[in-house]
């Protein structure tokens, strides 16, 4: 009887929790592209980018606008940081990387980092303030490549590869929707990894002077493994992932940490319905999102209930706002009310 009246109240706070969220998708005029990168500067404020050299941002927190960085219709912008409604930085994922930023709300866009190298392909970055950040690629010579600023973007250095821990065979990023690497607080980076033996999370609590590696229960091997993380705070995080090939597959596609990412609970009951490409929180409120829908938890990431069969590629929480975005112009607004 306790275990039914539990089941029963359950139900009921999950539909009032559902009740309370609201999905408005956006139309944007004559505007295509498969858009990855993702951020919210506030409730009104917030920028993305994508295939095709795209980024869009809005000021009202209800229109937005689109446009192509000049010269960049080649690139795909996988992942996007912004200051303000005026700063920004988009990263370009593929064979080699292209950075720009702009100071003028997008008008211009200066490029401020550029890498060929054979084997280089950036995942994601992150800041932990409006002048330290960070940005990692698949391994290099056994060794994740990352790079970071110390002035908002305009120029970057290589972390010296010595003090990185040796990568798995197979083992590399993926360029999901950015946010396979978190900054928190003023100096903790997490970056997750899959495709090896082992999904796995690198730490550095210095900012990338000293790092960490811990094993996951996330699914292991090829297509396997991390796709995004989302940090409530330094010790309580989830991620999320599994295998995009295999977007139903429910095993190994999420787990919650309450240590800072030291050790990793899998959620086997009661997780995302599947592939999940991004993650985000506010508070102890989240979101998954991936192909085959979208997903909520109340409690970090420990249960989660369906929301959509509608898949996006991205997703952000600002407040009682947050947005989504997939491809092919796929935008839609979140409102947690």
């Amino acid at each position: 009887m306790k275990k039914y009246l539990l089941g029963t109240l359950w139900m009921l706070f999950s539909s009032m929790l559902l009740a309370q969220i609201e999905i408005t998708k956006i139309e944007v005029e004559n505007f295509n592209s498969s858009m990855r990168g993702l951020y919210s500067v506030s409730e009104t404020v917030a920028w993305a980018s994508g295939s095709g050299g795209v980024f869009m941002k809005t000021t009202n927190g209800s229109d937005w606008t689109a446009d192509t960085i000049k010269g960049c219709r080649k690139l795909d912008f996988r992942d996007i940081h912004a200051f303000s409604d005026k700063i920004a930085i988009v990263m370009s994922s593929g064979d080699g990387c292209f950075m720009y930023r702009t100071e003028d709300g997008g008008e211009n866009w200066k490029k401020v980092y550029e890498n060929l190298e054979k084997g280089i392909f950036f995942d994601g970055m992150d800041f932990w303030d409006k002048k330290s950040g960070i940005a990692y690629s698949d391994p290099i010579g056994g060794k994740l490549f990352v790079i970071q600023t110390k002035d908002g973007g305009k120029t970057w250095n290589q972390i010296e590869s010595s003090k990185l821990p040796n990568v798995l065979k197979g083992e590399a990023g993926f360029a999901a929707s950015g946010t396979g690497i978190v900054c928190k607080s003023d100096s903790i980076v997490w970056i997750a990894t899959g495709g090896g033996e082992k999904a796995r999370v690198f730490k550095s609590t210095n900012r990338g002077k000293i790092w960490k590696v811990y094993d996951t229960p996330m699914r292991g091997g090829e297509g396997n493994g991390i796709y995004a993380m989302s940090f409530i705070d330094e010790r309580n995080g989830i991620i999320v992932g599994g295998n995009y090939l295999d977007s139903t597959n429910t095993k190994g596609s999420c787990a919650v940490t309450s240590d800072g990412g030291e050790t990793w609970r899998l959620v086997a009951n009661n997780g995302p319905r599947g592939y999940r490409s991004c993650a985000c929180s506010y508070g102890q409120f989240s979101i998954s999102t991936g192909r085959t829908g979208i997903d909520v938890s109340s409690d970090k990431g420990n249960y989660w209930m369906p929301l959509s069969n509608d898949g996006y590629y991205s997703c952000v929480l600002n407040g009682e706002t947050g947005w989504l975005t997939g491809r092919k112009g796929k935008l839609a607004k979140i409102s947690v009310k």
